[in-house]
Formats: structure tokens, sequence, C-alpha cells
């Protein structure tokens, strides 16, 4: 659908000259519903400590369709309690009521917590009384750093597998049509490999993170590692075909979501998280993944230091803007191709209306010329850096061609089906 993003075709695109024309053209290739029953939208990491109610129309505009809680090692250092599942219900109930994955605990320092199987099962009980639809139970968070973050290296794929296949069948005794999720590893690799090569039958929904950079990487970098997105979803789709790396789940269907993505993991650093870098990577890396059929959810909601779409004083940032322009983009995906691989584009069918979005990550305002036959152009809004920090966004753009799409800019364009 769209050229492959490196460092060498933003060289390329830099010496054809700034503000080179790109023209969007229908591409070959099937859409795919990006709202439906089994898919659903854009979704995020919540934690009890996020102020949602503060918050609640900007949260709202985003049209959570997963939720994925307690969110980050949260789960891994504090008790399922049935208390924190109180405070769960109210925020989920004011966002909608989303599809919803609970993190189990499964790690303890000198074993103390609660992570045994039974603690497992009496959160699903628990749940089940409080009136919360739990669509899967997500068995621990990140079990590939347990042996190098948290000192314990008895943690292995082999003990995590016992670990799930335990809690598994706890959880299943509570409610027979409970779902399980897992591992939720901190990036693909030969941790998740060995997991699924291990116990990938235990799992209804096979999960994983995706954090390519700590914010340190050039520009360039950061974006080329947009490509580890599909990429990632390609290795495991050939992974779980192979009966030498799946032996134990032959023949049934692979469900994949990704339950914490960013481009940089390190929350005590802006670059490439906070900033418009990081909130396009982000938007692109959500539609990437819907558009493969993997449920994505965004680390974090709000709150969590330079993570977060707002921050902790609940004030938008840049991704916040982008990502509620991408929660537009419903119905049946639509592939488009432009002539620059600086500008991401996306885009859906929905009734009689198309919608384009386009993504600007480059440094320079860039025309944008739609060449889409039998769609009339209707409406233009854009998203910037600047409007966002000025709390004026999106801006509506003049519809006169070319449409110039701002400097590191998410600019949604609406069309009408032509009579």
């Amino acid at each position: 659908m769209r050229r492959a993003l490196t460092a060498l075709t933003f060289a390329l695109a830099a010496l054809a000259g700034v503000g080179q024309a790109v023209t969007v053209t229908p591409a070959p290739g099937e859409g795919r519903p990006l709202d439906g029953p089994l898919l659903g939208g854009p979704g995020f990491n919540l934690g009890n400590w996020m102020p949602v109610v503060e918050a609640l129309p900007e949260l709202r505009a985003l049209r959570p369709a997963l939720l994925r809680w307690p969110g980050g090692n949260i789960g891994d250092e504090n008790d399922l309690t049935r208390a924190a599942l109180q405070t769960l219900k109210t925020n989920w109930t004011l966002l909608g009521e989303p599809d919803l994955i609970v993190q189990t605990r499964v790690f303890t320092r000198g074993g103390v917590g609660r992570a045994a199987p039974g603690d497992a099962a009496q959160a699903v009980r628990d749940a089940r009384e409080l009136g919360l639809r739990v669509a899967y139970w997500e068995i621990g968070n990140e079990p590939d750093l347990y042996a190098t973050n948290r000192s314990d290296p008895g943690w292995t794929p082999a003990r995590y597998c016992a670990t799930v296949r335990a809690q598994r069948a706890a959880i299943l005794a509570a409610d027979p049509q409970a779902r399980i999720a897992g591992p939720a590893t901190s990036n693909p690799g030969a941790f998740l490999d060995e997991v699924l090569r291990g116990c990938a039958d235990a799992f209804d929904l096979v999960t994983y993170h995706l954090y390519p950079t700590d914010g340190g990487a050039t520009d360039e970098a950061a974006l080329a590692s947009i490509e580890r997105v599909t990429g990632s979803v390609a290795h495991l789709r050939e992974l779980w075909a192979d009966p030498q790396r799946n032996p134990t789940a032959q023949g049934r269907p692979l469900n994949l979501a990704v339950t914490e993505f960013a481009l940089s993991w390190r929350t005590d650093r802006a670059r490439h998280l906070s900033d418009a870098l990081g909130g396009l990577w982000a938007t692109e890396a959500t539609l990437r993944f819907l558009e493969a059929g993997v449920r994505p959810a965004y680390f974090a909601l709000m709150g969590v230091g330079n993570h977060g779409l707002l921050d902790d004083a609940a004030f938008p940032r840049f991704g916040y803007g982008a990502l509620r322009e991408a929660a537009q983009l419903r119905g049946q995906s639509f592939p488009v191709s432009g002539d620059d691989p600086r500008v991401w584009l996306h885009a859906a069918t929905d009734g009689d209306r198309l919608t384009l979005l386009a993504l600007n990550t480059g440094a320079e305002t860039l025309p944008l010329t739609p060449q889409l036959d039998g769609w009339q152009l209707i409406g233009a809004k854009t998203v910037t850096p600047a409007g966002v920090d000025a709390d004026r966004f999106p801006t509506a753009l003049n519809l006169s061609l070319p449409l110039k799409l701002a400097p590191q800019s998410v600019t949604r364009v609406v069309f009408r089906r032509a009579p």
C-alpha cells in the first residue's frame, strides 16, 4: 500500500527537491473492515491513576475500541484486587465499555504478592460479580524482562509457559468461556518465539509489545522503524504456520494484538515520544496494525510521564490530535498510494464518504493532489504541533488544489461519491 520507508528513501526524497508535489491515487489490493465486531478501532492502555473523569470529552473523542488494564508493569507490582477492579469499572463505563484486556499478576519478589493461579481465578470471579465484561485475560507483562530488569534469571520461556498453563486452568475453572492472551513480551524476539514453540496452544490471543527506540535515534532511523510494525506481524504469521516452530497449535487461527507500543520506551525522555515525531509514528503504527488485522493498544491513554496522549495535567499532546483524526477512519479500508515516502497515506470508505488521512513526516510544506476518480472533495482539516500547543485543532484547509500539508502534520481529507 505504501513504499517501504527507509533512510535511503528519505534521502532520495530530499534530493528530489523541497515542496515536490505529492499525488495520491488508488492502489491495488483489497480493503478490509476497520471497525467490525472482531477488530474495532484504536485501543489504549488504561491505569487507575489516570484522571479519566477530568478529560472525558477529549478521551471519548478518540473512540476507544479496546482498553488494556492495569497498563505496563503496574500489573506485576500490585495485586489484582476487587477494589482495583471496581475503579476500573468506573473508568471503563465512562469510556463507553469498549473491549477489555485485563492483565493477571505473574511476577513477585520473594513470593510477596498474590500471583498464584487461584488469585487469577478470584479476579475472574470478582470481575464477573462487578459486571465487567473481560474479553481476554492477559497472563503477566513483559516476562522476557524479568530475568534482566527484575534480576530473576529463573524466568525462562519454559517457566512462563508453565505459569500460563496453570493460570489458564484456574481461570477456565472459574469461567469456562474466558479467553487467554499473552505473552505480552517487551518486543518481538527470541523469548516470544520460544514461548510460542512451547505453549502457543494456551493462547486465544497472541500479544506482544513494540518499542523500537529509546528516543536516541536519528529522526530518519526513528521514522524508518515503522517497518517493524508490518515486519513483526509477518514474522509471527510465518512462525505460526510452521509446525517446527509452532508444534502445539497447528490448524488454529492466529489472533494478534499489540498491547503496548510507542516509538520510544523511555518514559523520562520527551524526544520521539511526546513530540510530533512520536505522535506521527504512533498514528501510523495504529493504522498499520488495524489494516493488518491486528488489535492495537497504544501506551498510554494519558498521564504517564512523557507517555500518554494527554500529559499529567490532562493537556493534549500532538499524538492526541493525530489519533483523534485517525479515529475518523472507519468502515472499509481503501488502498491508496502516493509518490513521496515522506507522506504516509491511509483511506477508508463508509457509505458515500471516503476519508483520506495524510501524515506529512517531513520538515517542509508539501502540496497534495488527490486523483481519486468518482470522488468529490468536500472538506479538509489539519492538525499541526503549533495548533495543538495553542489548543486550536483541527483547522480547516482551503479546498483549492493542491492541498498544502504543513510540516509534521496530520491532514484529514473527506470526499463524497460523485453523482
